[in-house]
C-alpha cells in the first residue's frame, strides 16, 4: 500500500510521485487535500481517498490522463483549463466510484480510442460544457450518476462510441439531456432528464438507443428528437412538460414506441414527419397544448392502442400516405377526435368519447376504412366526410351535439351496419354533391330525421331501419337525386318520409360511385400492373376491364348490353397471387361502379358447409351476404364437391346448390371467383349444370418463372430493408430453377419462405461478429441461403 500526505514521514509528498514509484496493481491512498497537479495513468492502479476530501485540481492542462486500468474512490477531479477536459481515457478502463468530476471545457470527462469509463455514485458539473462525451466503441457505463449544471449537453455518445446508463439523472443542460450521432449505440434505463434547454434526448445520424423507463420533465424545447436511420427504440418512457413537441420524429426510419406516455406538451404530443418509419405501441399522450399524435404525409408508423386524452386540438390526426391505425381511443378533445387529412388509411376499433368540431373527420382526398368504431358525447357531428372517400363498417354514434354523420361537399360515405342513435340533429345527412351508400344500418332516437338527402348525387339506401325519430326517417330534399333505396324500414318516426319517387331508382336497384368511366378502375389498373409476372392474367382481366367499361357507356347510351359474367375460375398451383388478383378485381369494378363497394369476402369449405342438415345453407348464405357489393371468393372450391371431411359430399353440394341460386338471384350485385388447382377446378365446374354456364371465363395462373421468383425476394427485401447481394440472387435462381414444379411447390409462398430462412441465417451469421457495419446488417449473401433446409 502506498500513500500520499504531504509533510508525513515515508509518505509521497504528491499524487504524482505516488504513481511513479507504485508497481501495477498498487493501491494509491491519498490523504484529505487539494492536489494542483497533473496526473497521468499508464500502469493499472488505484487512487483511493484516505481519510477525507480530496481534490485533485490543476492550474491547467488536462488533471487526469488515463491510459490504462484505473480505480477512483472517494475523490473530486477538477479541471480548470478552458480548452482541455478534467479527465481524459484514451485506452483501459477508468472505474471511478463515489466520486466528483467538475469541468471548465467543452467536456468533463472524454472516452475516446480504445478507452473505456464505469462511473458508478458520481457527480458531474461543468458550467462551460459537456458532462461525458464518448468516442470510443469500448465505451462504458454510468451508473447511479448525476449531472447537472451544465453549459451544453450532459452524455454525448458519437462516432462509434458505446454506453449504458443504469439509472442516474441529467439536470439543467443548456444544451440536450442525451444526445447521440454518428454511429453511437446507447442503452439507458431509469434516467430521469429534467430542465433541458434542447431536445432532452436527440438521436441523430446513424446511431441507435434503446431507452427504458427514461423520465423527461420540463423542457425548454422537444422532449424526444429522434432522426436516425438505425433502430430506435423507447419502452415505457415518460415525456412531462415539454415547450414544444413531446416526441419528434423526423427522418428516423426504425423507432418504436411502446408503452410510453407524453404530457403536457405544446405543439403536438407525437409527431411523425420527415419520411419517417416505425411502430408506436400502447402509448398516452395526455393534457397536450395542440394535437395529440401526428403522422405527416410521407412518413409511414403503425399505430396499435393510441390513447390520446384533452387535446386542446386534435386527438390524432393523420396527413397523408399509407396508414394503419389498430386501436385509438379518444377522449375530450377540444377540436377533432381522429382526423384523416390526406393518404390512405385503415383504421381498427376507434373509440372516441368527447370532442369539439367533429368524432372522426376525414377530408382532403383521403381514402379511409375505418372497422369498429364507437363516438358519442361530440359537440359536432359525429362523422365527418367531406372531400374525401369513406368506409365506415360496424359503427356506433351516440348523442351526438349535431348530425350524427354528415357527408359534406365532395364526399363519399359508404356505412355498414351502423347504429346512429339520439344525435341533436339527423341520423346521416348527405350534403350538395356528396355521395353516400347506407347498408344494414339503424337511425333511431334521433332529434331531425334518421337520413336526410340534400344532394343531387347517387344515394343508396340499402336494408336499414329509421325509428322514433323527430322528423322523418328518410327526407329527400331534392328531385334531382339519384336515389336508390330497398329493404328500408321507417318506422314510428314524427313525421312522414319525403321521397321523390319521379327521380328515384326502382326499389332495389344499385347505385353508382362515380358517373365517369373513363378514367375509372385506372389506379388499381397501375396496381395490377405492379405485380411480379402473370402476364397472361394482367391480360385477361384488362379484357374483361374494357368489356364492362364499354357495358357502361352502352348502358349510358341508351343501347342495349350484351349478357356479361362477371364470376370468374381462377386455376393454378398456390401462391401465384389469386387472392391478390381477386381483391384488386372488386376494387376495379368498384372504380367503374359496376359494384358498390368492390370489398373481398374470402371463403373455404368450411365457412360454406356446415356439419348438420340445412345448416349448410345458411353459412353458404351468410357468407354470400356478407359478399354483397364486392367479391366472393371461394379458395379450393373444388373441395365442396370432393369426398372431405366427416360431412360427405352431400353438405358440399348443397353449398354449391345453394350458390348457384344466390348468383343468379343477385347477379348484378356480386362477383363470385372460385380458385384451385387446374384439372380440379375443371371436375368442380362438371358438378352442376348451373356453374359451367354462371362461371364461363377461366383464368390460367401460370407457375412462376425463376427470374420472378427471385424479383419476389428482392421485393421482399426492400420491404424489410435488406438488400439482395448479386451472388445470392445467381444462387436463387439456380435454385428456382431446379425445384420441381409439382403439386407441393408454393411459388410466392416459397419464395417468402426462403427471405424468411435468409433473414434467419444472416442474423446467426452476425450475431457474434463485433464490428458488423450498417451496410451488413441489410445485406443477404450467398452463404444465407440453405435451399436444402426450406420447406415445400
Amino acid at each position: 500500500m502506498i500513500t500520499v500526505s504531504p509533510g508525513v514521514p515515508e509518505c509521497y509528498d504528491t499524487i504524482s510521485a505516488a504513481l511513479a514509484a507504485a508497481p501495477s496493481g498498487a493501491v494509491v491512498n491519498v490523504a484529505s487535500g487539494q492536489y494542483r497537479e497533473n496526473l497521468i495513468v499508464t500502469k493499472p492502479v488505484t487512487i483511493a481517498a484516505e481519510d477525507g476530501p480530496v481534490q485533485i485540481s490543476p492550474p491547467h492542462g488536462c488533471a487526469l490522463t488515463v491510459a490504462a486500468a484505473l480505480g477512483l474512490t472517494g475523490v473530486a477531479v477538477h479541471g480548470n483549463d478552458q480548452q482541455e477536459p478534467a479527465v481524459v481515457v484514451t485506452a483501459g478502463t477508468m472505474t471511478a466510484t463515489d466520486c466528483e468530476f467538475h469541468g471548465a471545457a467543452w467536456t468533463v470527462v472524454y472516452a475516446l480510442d480504445q478507452g473505456s469509463v464505469e462511473l458508478h455514485h458520481s457527480r458531474f458539473s461543468n458550467p462551460a460544457g459537456a458532462g461525458v462525451v464518448v468516442t470510443s466503441p469500448r465505451g462504458g457505463v454510468l451508473d447511479g450518476c448525476v449531472l447537472t449544471e451544465l453549459g451544453t449537453t450532459g452524455v454525448v455518445v458519437a462516432e462509434h462510441g458505446v454506453l449504458e446508463i443504469r439509472s442516474g439523472t441529467i439536470a439543467q443542460a443548456e444544451g440536450n439531456g442525451i444526445c447521440l450521432n454518428g454511429h453511437g449505440q446507447l442503452t439507458a434505463e431509469r434516467v430521469t432528464i429534467s430542465r433541458a434547454a434542447k431536445p432532452a434526448v436527440a438521436v441523430e445520424q446513424h446511431s441507435s438507443a434503446t431507452l427504458k423507463e427514461l423520465s423527461i420533465q420540463d423542457t425548454d424545447g422537444v422532449g424526444v428528437y429522434l432522426a436516425s436511420t438505425a433502430p430506435t427504440r423507447l419502452i415505457d418512457c415518460a415525456v412531462d412538460g415539454a415547450g414544444a413537441d413531446g416526441v419528434l420524429i423526423g427522418g428516423a426510419e426504425q423507432v418504436l414506441l411502446e408503452r410510453c406516455r407524453v404530457s403536457r406538451a405544446t405543439g403536438f404530443g407525437i409527431r411523425v414527419a420527415g419520411r419517417s418509419g416505425g411502430v408506436v405501441r400502447e402509448t398516452t399522450v395526455d393534457d397536450i397544448d395542440g394535437v395529440g399524435a401526428c403522422v405527416e404525409n410521407g412518413s409511414r408508423v403503425e399505430f396499435e392502442r393510441i390513447t390520446a386524452q384533452q387535446c386542446t386540438e386534435t386527438g390524432l390526426s393523420v396527413r397523408g400516405g399509407e396508414q394503419t391505425v389498430h386501436g385509438v381511443r379518444a377522449e375530450r378533445c377540444g377540436q377533432i377526435g381522429v382526423e384523416i387529412a390526406g393518404g390512405r388509411v385503415w383504421l381498427h376499433n376507434v373509440d372516441v368519447d368527447g370532442s369539439g368540431d367533429a368524432g372522426v373527420r376525414v377530408c382532403a382526398q383521403a381514402e379511409a376504412t375505418v372497422q369498429g368504431c364507437s363516438v358519442q358525447n361530440t359537440t359536432g357531428p359525429a362523422l365527418s366526410v367531406a372531400d374525401a372517400e369513406a368506409r365506415f363498417d360496424d359503427c356506433e354514434i351516440y348523442r351526438s351535439g349535431a348530425d350524427g354523420v354528415h357527408v359534406g361537399s365532395g364526399g363519399q360515405l359508404r356505412m355498414n351496419r351502423g347504429r346512429v342513435r339520439h344525435c341533436v340533429g339527423s341520423g346521416v345527412v348527405v350534403m350538395e354533391s356528396g355521395r353516400a351508400e347506407i347498408i344494414g344500418s339503424e337511425l333511431l332516437d334521433n332529434t331531425a330525421d334518421g337520413i336526410r338527402v340534400h344532394t343531387t348525387q347517387a344515394v343508396s339506401v340499402r336494408d336499414c331501419v329509421a325509428r322514433n325519430n323527430g322528423g322523418a326517417g328518410l327526407r329527400q330534399m331534392t328531385s334531382f337525386t339519384e336515389l336508390s333505396v330497398s329493404g328500408f324500414v321507417s318506422d314510428n318516426n314524427k313525421v312522414a318520409d319525403t321521397r321523390r319517387t319521379a327521380t328515384a331508382r326502382a326499389e332495389g336497384s344499385a347505385t353508382s360511385g362515380s358517373s365517369s368511366t373513363t378514367t375509372a378502375g385506372e389506379g388499381s389498373l397501375k396496381e395490377l400492373a405492379s405485380l411480379v409476372g402473370l402476364a397472361d392474367v394482367k391480360r385477361e382481366v384488362t379484357t374483361l376491364v374494357n368489356l364492362n367499361k364499354m357495358a357502361k357507356r352502352r348502358q349510358e347510351a341508351g343501347l342495349s348490353t350484351p349478357p356479361m359474367s362477371r364470376h370468374l375460375v381462377f386455376a393454378g398451383s398456390p401462391g401465384t397471387g389469386k387472392t391478390t388478383v381477386a381483391r384488386l378485381y372488386g376494387k376495379i369494378l368498384a372504380e367503374l361502379g359496376i359494384l358498390t363497394s368492390g370489398h373481398l369476402v374470402e371463403v373455404a369449405r368450411a365457412d360454406l358447409v356446415a356439419d348438420i342438415i340445412g345448416g349448410t345453407a345458411i353459412k353458404t348464405t351468410e357468407a354470400f351476404n356478407r359478399a354483397l357489393g364486392g367479391v366472393l371468393f371461394i379458395d379450393e372450391a373444388y373441395t365442396l364437391s370432393s369426398q372431405s371431411g366427416g360431412s360427405g359430399p352431400d353438405f358440399g353440394r348443397e353449398a354449391i346448390d345453394t350458390l348457384v341460386k344466390l348468383m343468379e338471384d343477385h347477379r348484378d350485385e356480386v362477383a363470385v371467383i372460385v380458385a384451385g388447382y387446374s384439372r380440379e377446378m375443371h371436375s368442380f365446374l362438371a358438378t352442376n349444370p348451373g356453374l359451367e354456364s354462371r362461371f364461363s371465363r377461366t383464368i390460367e395462373f401460370a407457375n412462376y418463372t425463376p427470374d420472378e421468383l427471385v424479383t419476389i425476394v428482392r421485393q421482399q427485401c426492400d420491404k424489410h430493408d435488406y438488400r439482395l447481394d448479386e451472388s445470392a440472387a445467381e444462387v436463387l435462381r439456380d435454385y428456382f430453377t431446379r425445384i420441381p414444379k409439382d403439386g407441393t411447390f408454393g411459388n410466392g409462398r416459397t419464395a417468402r419462405k426462403i427471405f424468411e430462412r435468409m433473414v434467419d441465417r444472416q442474423a446467426s451469421r452476425l450475431a457474434t461478429a463485433t464490428d458488423a457495419s450498417t451496410a451488413d446488417l441489410t445485406r443477404l449473401l450467398d452463404v444465407d441461403v440453405d435451399v436444402a433446409a426450406i420447406p415445400e
